[in-house]
């Protein structure tokens, strides 16, 4: 059936009148521009190259000036889409070729909506790294290998055989070259990382006896590279040897080249992530942040997933070779993690969901072609294909829960309202919680609720995240996860909004300052590096605190003069009135999470330790006292403190993950 229109983000295109839509209202384009955006959209992902749209706006027997013709019909489709050619989130150029299509498309039928190809999925946005949550179990997979075992045999179904049984999650996996073996770390809950080797038989397994690192790659000649996060360093471990070697500090991520002499990194520079491919070489950097990198069989090229918001896991996949050459192979994904490249190194295969976190697998071509290769009821994350076709990957089974302890309780309790509930705010009197529902049963643009004590209820008030609560109570701001360049404010009590612009300014975060008129606000404008900047609710976009380093994870002080933040892994402080800032030393991963009334006590969550607990630091003793235990399982994504009111809550995932080995995949 023929498509009567197109979907993609908030806009809709009827074909049939030539109309474009935002929201339900009419967006008024002129007819070149709109018949650019129909020819992109009957090819989403592909490149539409500018002869080709020359030959659809300009027939034969047409005299133009083609150049300039067609840019000025594509600068006026970026305006009215809000697009920019700098941080596109629709049309990407491809220069002196033409442009592509990079956001989802859903074909509208006359009567039934119905998919159309698409190159990647929108991205939702996440707090504290807020993961949607998968809405299978681990039993699926036995009603999914029993429907494939008694498919019949016109079609040879892929064969999963389970390599590790201990709880845990798998954190990376990698194939054994040369041997029959498969190396892996896995997390089990308060302890640290531990890496060992499994047999791809079954059966046989065995830790390695170092510990305190994240495997990254496996070389050539057996040679382990392991990701330590605390410091933050990449150590270089020699098979079957308990040495270790530190190879490269401040390193994120790393993957052997082919010939087993170099690694390419991923590693932290300030509020940078950098591409060095090799080692010292930086060809890519983002002011998000970078994983999964892998290098190309014949060592030319790395592939990586770009993460544009800092505590999400959306992402795109990106290509880059040794010159800093970039091609952005697909757009935005909900939820992406994992990523090979096939044995012909003609693609490269990858994990990633289209809302939610239920991620399959899917292979893109170096052109951009894309297609799938998993289509399994439960969430996978790719870590390895072998020379000879095999994949190793995780099956997750992933919940985020949320429980609070309000003002009046005596204890904490579980407060979640669906699977994936992330806690966002609280009310100075501890009576009202905001939060994030990101799981596939409210789609791709979020939804976020109110709790309220008194009366038990859980109230959706608008789509998209939830950022702050208004110092009153009365406000909140939301951000829409498929675009960051304005903020929602809602009234709680109407329901009534209003946009605020930020005049190409990209959001990571937003908070209130004591006045409630002001918002305390962390991002960027394109091609700028991320800052802290200040703007008024009456209007006006985004200016920066002179001086101010960028901090993510920022608590203001009840006094509206100091700022708390993480920067480089560390807690410090900033003091608005002077510019000085003050680290704040901590020997594990901790955020600020509030100040007391008078702001003199920084209250701080640990993450990562088992339990996790609130301290109550004073700035001025530098003594630190708990104040709260968090007796939640599995990793900590979010905490909430209102400290006069002795209330908190928090968001904790579990993670109940498996490796496996996929035969017949291709």
């Amino acid at each position: 059936m023929a498509n009567a229109g197109f979907r993609f983000g908030a806009f809709e295109v009827d074909t049939e009148t030539r109309r474009l839509f935002k929201h339900g209202v009419r967006i008024r384009l002129q007819a070149k521009p709109l018949e650019i955006l129909e020819a992109l959209l009957e090819k989403p992902g592909e490149l539409v190259t500018r002869e080709e749209l020359f030959r659809k706006l300009w027939p034969d027997g047409t005299f133009v000036d083609f150049e300039s013709g067609l840019n000025t019909a594509t600068n006026r489709l970026r305006n009215a889409l809000g697009d920019s050619a700098e941080s596109p989130r629709y049309i990407e150029t491809l220069p002196r070729l033409g442009y592509r299509f990079i956001c989802p498309v859903t074909g509208i039928a006359s009567d039934t909506p119905a998919p159309v190809t698409q190159p990647s999925p929108p991205a939702p946005t996440k707090s504290h790294r807020l993961l949607p949550v998968a809405v299978s179990t681990l039993g699926l997979l036995a009603v999914f290998l029993w429907i494939h075992r008694n498919a019949g045999a016109t079609r040879p179904q892929p064969a999963f055989r389970q390599l590790t049984f201990r709880a845990g999650v798998v954190g990376s996996a990698r194939f054994v070259p040369g041997s029959n073996n498969a190396v892996y770390t896995v997390t089990a809950e308060g302890e640290p990382p531990r890496t060992g080797v499994v047999s791809l038989s079954g059966g046989s397994s065995r830790d390695f006896d170092f510990a305190g690192g994240v495997l990254a790659s496996v070389s050539p000649r057996g040679e382990f590279a392991l990701i330590s996060r605390m410091p933050a360093r990449l150590v270089r471990v020699v098979r079957n040897k308990t040495s270790v070697t530190t190879i490269a500090d401040g390193a994120r991520d790393a993957d052997w080249l082919p010939d087993g002499t170099a690694l390419a990194l991923v590693r932290r520079r300030g509020a940078e992530s950098l591409v060095e491919f090799p080692a010292g070489h930086a060809v890519y950097a983002s002011r998000g942040w970078i994983d999964g990198l892998r290098v190309s069989p014949a060592g030319d090229r790395v592939a990586f997933f770009e993460h544009p918001v800092r505590d999400d896991d959306g992402g795109r996949l990106r290509l880059v070779d040794r010159q800093g050459r970039v091609t952005t192979l697909t757009g935005l994904w909900s939820s992406a993690a994992g990523l090979a490249w096939s044995r012909s190194g003609k693609e490269i295969w990858f994990s990633a969901s289209r809302q939610g976190a239920t991620r399959a697998v899917y292979a893109v071509s170096r052109t951009g072609s894309l297609r799938k290769i998993s289509n399994a009821p439960f969430s996978l994350r790719l870590f390895d294909i072998s020379h000879d076709g095999r994949a190793l990957v995780a099956l997750d089974d992933v919940r985020m829960y949320m429980a609070a302890q309000l003002a009046g309780d005596e204890t904490a309790r579980d407060v979640s309202n669906l699977d994936s509930s992330h806690v966002d705010g609280i009310t100075r009197n501890g009576h009202i919680l905001l939060f994030t529902e990101a799981s596939e049963a409210v789609g791709v643009h979020y939804a976020a609720y109110t709790l309220d004590r008194e009366s038990g209820r859980a109230v959706r008030f608008a789509s998209g995240r939830g950022l702050a609560l208004s110092p009153d109570g009365k406000s909140a701001l939301t951000i829409d996860p498929e675009d960051r360049s304005f903020l929602t404010l809602t009234s709680l009590a109407t329901g009534t909004s209003r946009k605020i612009p930020g005049g190409g300014f990209e959001y990571q975060w937003a908070k209130f300052l004591p006045d409630g008129n002001t918002l305390l606000v962390g991002g960027a404008y394109p091609l700028e590096p991320l800052r802290i900047s200040k703007q008024f609710l009456s209007g006006g976009t985004p200016v920066a605190i002179a001086d101010a380093p960028y901090m993510d994870s920022v608590e203001v002080s009840a006094d509206g003069f100091r700022l708390a933040g993480v920067t480089g892994g560390q807690i410090q402080t900033l003091d608005l009135r002077t510019g000085k800032t003050m680290p704040i030393p901590f020997s594990e991963r901790a955020a600020p999470v509030a100040w007391s009334t008078d702001s003199e006590n920084l209250y701080i969550a640990t993450l990562g330790g088992k339990p996790d607990r609130i301290l109550r630091l004073n700035l001025r003793s530098g003594r630190s006292e708990l104040w709260k235990t968090i007796d939640g399982s599995g990793r900590l994504a979010g905490v909430v403190v209102a400290p006069e009111a002795g209330a908190f809550a928090y968001s904790s995932e579990v993670n109940f993950s498996r490796l496996y080995m996929v035969s017949g995949w291709s």
